[in-house]
């Protein structure tokens, strides 16, 4: 990256992309968004590249960049609403099988109540298959706030899907 080797963007582009898509879809709860969010993180990522070359851990820095950018992206959003758009599939998983559409758009439904701190962390671990470590390196939190955030997040859905079946 310090040294404009186009190769190091693609190369950065295939190890993130997905993973900061799907993190951008928990958050941001529409494609279109997360879509526009991402190409704006890596326009930074691009803009960044002697920073990032020298940093202690790229995943913090990458994923520390995308928070940053959903937090400007929800505050420019609150100054300037938007009309009401159809709600979109937003919750990212590794299969895509057809038969769990509907399992799907449940789960999609009763994760968008979690607050968006669990909901980010409860979505790398579930469908990112990311550890509590990682997700703590990751966006720069103690361990033990991911790991009470995700208990957190699990007993709120618990609640909610409960509630959901009555």
């Amino acid at each position: 990256m310090a040294r404009d080797d186009p190769i190091a963007v693609e190369l950065i582009w295939n190890r993130y992309a997905r993973d900061l898509f799907a993190f951008l879809l928990a958050s941001l709860r529409s494609r279109h968004d997360a879509e526009d969010v991402l190409q704006t993180v890596f326009v930074r990522i691009v803009r960044k590249r002697r920073r990032l070359a020298q940093a202690d851990s790229l995943d913090a820095y990458v994923y520390t960049i995308a928070r940053h950018e959903i937090v400007g992206f929800l505050r420019q959003r609150r100054r300037k609403p938007t009309p009401n758009v159809q709600a979109d599939t937003w919750l990212e998983t590794a299969e895509t099988d057809g038969d769990r559409t509907d399992l799907i758009e449940e789960m999609q439904t009763v994760l968008a109540r979690l607050p968006q701190a669990q909901r980010e962390i409860v979505v790398m671990k579930v469908y990112r298959d990311k550890t509590l470590r990682e997700i703590a390196e990751t966006l720069k939190l103690s361990l033990n706030t991911v790991a009470s955030r995700y208990r957190y997040g699990m007993e709120k859905l618990r609640t909610l899907l409960k509630e959901l079946g009555s």
